[in-house]
């Protein structure tokens, strides 16, 4: 139940976002400050130690919502990606989704993604790094976008992302 006297709460919308400088990020759920009243925005970096221990950071939901002149433009901070159209073409943004799509499964419904589907493709180890027509990073970034359909495919089945959907109630359409 929302108090009438408390201040508005600009929601963040649960998802996978990525910041002006590169970095991808998750967003759990907006929450209030009991101190200051203000909107927090919950969130994991996605990137480094984010990606296996599990630690939730909170910052100003008004930082996330914030468009400003950054890196010489005028953009938004953070921008909101779809996971089924962000374009495979290099390593941390493969491993952010990754480990995205892993995180919405196990925490709408404690599935683990890669039991009850299959593990994502494994990073190349053989590359040359010479740019080969061919390379391994080409086969490796094919094979995880049919890993990422398979993956979304499956979350939209199983229901599982119940608090992800737009009422929070099982059975809505999944928001990635």
């Amino acid at each position: 139940m929302t108090d009438p006297h408390l201040p508005a709460l600009p929601a963040t919308a649960p998802g996978l976002y990525r910041h002006y400088k590169g970095g991808w990020y998750e967003v759990v759920a907006t929450a209030r400050c009991s101190e200051t009243l203000q909107g927090m925005t919950l969130y994991r970096p996605l990137y480094g130690a984010g990606l296996t221990d599990g630690a939730l950071w909170v910052r100003p939901a008004a930082m996330f919502h914030e468009t400003g002149l950054f890196g010489g433009k005028v953009q938004p901070r953070f921008m909101r990606h779809d996971p089924a159209q962000v374009a495979l073409t290099d390593l941390p943004t493969a491993r952010a989704l990754i480990a995205h799509l892993r995180a919405l499964a196990e925490r709408h419904g404690g599935i683990v993604l890669d039991q009850a589907l299959r593990a994502p493709p494994p990073e190349p180890t053989t590359c040359c790094g010479r740019g080969c027509n061919g390379c391994v990073w080409e086969g490796y970034y094919i094979a995880l976008h049919h890993w990422r359909g398979d993956a979304i495919a499956f979350l939209q089945r199983s229901g599982a992302a119940c608090a992800g959907c737009e009422t929070g109630q099982l059975g809505h359409t999944l928001i990635l």
